[in-house]
């Protein structure tokens, strides 16, 4: 393979191009979207009526902002198109800066509710986002939601919240951000609360926003035993390889899909698909620089010895225990994901 032309931005295209539709991603925006049909609802006829939300938290990795950033380049945009609010021509990325139905916030390190609202307010484009106190500028959101007809809020990276300290100040703190939080839902507006286990713990530490989520979405780590979890992924390791040609990355389909394969990357990426897709990036850049025209099974060894071991996914790296002998070891190997 000719290497002279510039070499791929593999952390890019993984991150920010490719997007495959797994199962649970799939689950994830048909709840998205039964909210927002919900919220349309409440516009129409429903004065006073009151909103649910859902959660997304996973392990660091996992690909929880990849779902969720996902959805608004992907059906958002879509949504816009259809319903005329951009015309066809406007590109796509323009169209998810600039619409206003669904609303993407990942929120600051060690956010107080001051910062959150802040946060909210830079998204909706207001020009002077610290402008006022916590009362005009939480006002000031209600009416962009009113304004705008925004369906959907999307909290990323609730872990960040400072909150959840035994502290008598920031035990005030949280108060004030649960009932900020509930006053949306209370508003008729749905949430997406998204992060890591602890962002769990600080959302559900309120009982009342607890009771008022109708979904816990699942998107990790994925069960060995499992049927339809291993049929997922397997789906997802082979649209990987398929997705690396189509590119034009490499000439040849990376075959992903062998069991050996599948169960060595199920184990290496602690049963994630976004540690899973960081593996084969790793993979990808040193098949790359090598000059040959797919990722083979040495490229995924190298590639979980610096991401598996580092990120302590497994005790050790699974692609290089040896390799099954034959026919029968190879089913043993396969076997194992349904132990």
């Amino acid at each position: 393979m000719d290497l002279s032309s510039t070499e791929p931005d593999f952390d890019y295209l993984f991150t920010n191009v490719m997007c495959l539709h797994h199962v649970f991603l799939k689950e994830a925006y048909a709840w998205f979207d039964r909210l927002r049909a919900t919220r349309r609802r409440i516009i129409a006829e429903g004065y006073g009526a009151e909103a649910k939300c859902c959660t997304l938290f996973a392990k660091t990795g996992a690909g929880k902002s990849k779902i969720v950033k996902s959805y608004v380049s992907g059906p958002v945009v879509d949504y816009c198109y259809d319903q005329k609010l951009f015309t066809r021509d406007t590109p796509r990325d323009v169209v998810a800066a600039l619409q206003r139905k669904v609303m993407y916030v990942s929120v600051s390190g060690t956010a107080t509710l001051m910062s959150l609202l802040e946060d909210l307010l830079r998204a909706f484009g207001d020009p002077r986002p610290q402008r006022g106190n916590l009362g005009s500028k939480k006002e000031r959101i209600l009416n962009y939601i009113r304004e705008f007809g925004t369906e959907l809020l999307i909290f990323d990276e609730m872990n960040h919240l400072k909150i959840g300290s035994s502290n008598a100040s920031m035990r005030s703190e949280a108060t004030r951000v649960h009932n900020t939080l509930k006053d949306f839902l209370l508003g008729g507006c749905p949430i997406i609360f998204a992060g890591t286990e602890e962002a769990e713990t600080k959302v559900f530490s309120d009982l009342q926003i607890r009771d008022r989520c109708v979904k816990q979405l699942f998107l990790g780590p994925l069960l060995s035993g499992n049927a339809k979890h291993y049929e997922s992924y397997k789906e997802f390791c082979g649209l990987l390889g398929l997705e690396l040609k189509r590119l034009g990355i490499f000439p040849d389909r990376s075959n992903f899909l062998h069991p050996r394969t599948v169960a060595a990357l199920f184990e290496a990426s602690g049963k994630y698909y976004g540690h899973t897709a960081n593996i084969i990036a790793e993979a990808s850049r040193l098949a790359y620089e090598e000059g040959v025209t797919k990722v083979e099974w040495d490229h995924l060894s190298r590639a979980a010895d610096e991401y598996t071991v580092f990120n302590r996914l497994c005790r050790d790296n699974p692609f290089t225990r040896g390799r099954p002998a034959s026919e029968a070891e190879t089913k043993s190997a396969e076997a194992a994901i349904h132990a």
